[in-house]
């Protein structure tokens, strides 16, 4: 046939290049395959610790990607934080237990616990107790979310939690079904 052949070394760099870019679109996907303007609200939601005064503007903006959300939610209180965060988490906790150490006792102040109680914390053990801080609260927004753009689905989960009295999340599902019930 006239036509000429590739040569193999070619050949397979040429598989590599698209196996590389195909790669690359598919972890560029965000989370949970929610649309672009549906993950941004996902990712700022799950990154909020206090909506306070801008709650209303939260509602409309969840209420918005209901369909999207509703499920996503569901399964970052399944499947927690990616790891990524978690990490990052830890390395922060990592870097804050380094100052506490080596921090004259008068310098620190953390609300609710004493100097004496935090002047030499193990540091593994402060730091995988800062990692759980962070994988519940992102999993009590998950639970905050669902109150917001969850149905029956949603409230079954959360009641399961809720009856669950020494689980870290109880308390945020106990208050996320309150909310459910004044819509």
């Amino acid at each position: 046939m006239g036509g000429r052949r590739l040569p193999g070394k070619l050949i397979v760099r040429y598989i590599l290049v698209a196996l590389t870019l195909w790669a690359g679109a598919c972890a560029a996907q965000p989370r949970y395959g929610l649309s672009a303007p549906a993950y941004e609200v996902f990712a700022r939601w799950m990154a909020t610790t206090c909506i306070g005064d801008e709650a209303e503007r939260w509602n409309a903006m969840l209420l918005r990607h209901r369909a999207e959300l509703a499920p996503a939610f569901t399964r970052a209180l399944a499947d927690g934080p990616p790891e990524d965060l978690v990490a990052r988490t830890r390395r922060a906790a990592d870097v804050r237990y380094a100052a506490i150490v080596t921090a004259r006792p008068v310098e620190v102040r953390v609300e609710g616990l004493t100097v004496r109680s935090i002047a030499r914390p193990v540091r593994q053990s402060y730091v995988d107790r800062e990692a759980a801080r962070f994988v519940d609260g992102y999993r009590s927004n998950a639970i905050a979310g669902l109150a917001i753009v969850g149905g029956p689905d949603a409230r079954a989960t959360l009641r399961r939690l809720a009856d669950r009295p020494n689980g870290p999340l109880a308390a945020a599902a106990a208050e996320a079904l309150k909310t459910m019930a004044v819509r």
